[in-house]
């Protein structure tokens, strides 16, 4: 019988493993304060790492639906919205403490500013993401090409941690979460080479 365990698993595991290492390292070397400073910190890290292991899982929904069955694709979606609801918390009191919704917007220049504020960006494209999932019925196929917009996110978020989050100036951290970026930049590639290598074999079939 052959072995229900997906082949991707392994990207899973080291993508969790690094999440949480990203999450003691924050806990050990920062510890919070329960401050209103504490509160958007928590949020940041909170739906950073969330956003990682649901944007990791989403290479391997096959494998992984066919392992653990329908009910991980519930927990994807939960995970997804989860990290969205956790990042509009974070971006909602950084807009409240200082008094105004500009910190919604994104800078389109310079480019430092850009990608300082990559925040900004990043949960737009989050939520287009989102509502592209959403829609998916009505929009066919390509949603799922838009709904990659989740990968350009997560850079964008580890640029602007790496650049101003307070968390994220310690070197455990700084070096865990550009270990997860170039994970996820790994695992897109290899997705898609693998992707186009199917085309490739069902065209030949044909």
């Amino acid at each position: 019988m052959p072995s229900r365990k997906p082949e991707n698993t392994w990207m899973l595991i080291a993508g969790v493993v690094l999440a949480l290492s990203v999450a003691g390292a924050v806990v050990a070397l920062d510890p919070l304060t329960a401050s209103i400073e504490g509160v958007i910190r928590v949020a940041a890290v909170s739906g950073y790492l969330t956003i990682f292991v649901a944007t990791l899982s989403s290479n391997c929904m096959r494998e992984l639906t066919r392992f653990f069955g329908r009910g991980f694709v519930r927990v994807h979606h939960v995970a997804s919205i989860t990290a969205l609801v956790v990042l509009l918390v974070h971006a909602s009191i950084v807009a409240w403490r200082a008094g105004s919704v500009n910190v919604f917007v994104p800078l389109a220049s310079p480019a430092q500013a850009f990608f300082r504020q990559g925040g900004r960006p990043a949960l737009w494209l989050i939520l287009i993401a989102a509502a592209v999932a959403l829609l998916r019925k009505k929009i066919g196929k390509q949603w799922k090409t838009i709904h990659r917009l989740n990968y350009l996110a997560f850079l964008l978020g580890t640029i602007h941690a790496q650049m101003i989050g307070r968390n994220f100036q310690h070197l455990a951290v700084r070096f865990v979460s550009a270990a997860m970026a170039a994970g996820v930049v790994v695992v897109f590639v290899l997705k898609r080479r693998t992707e186009a290598h199917r085309k490739q074999q069902h065209r030949a079939r044909v």
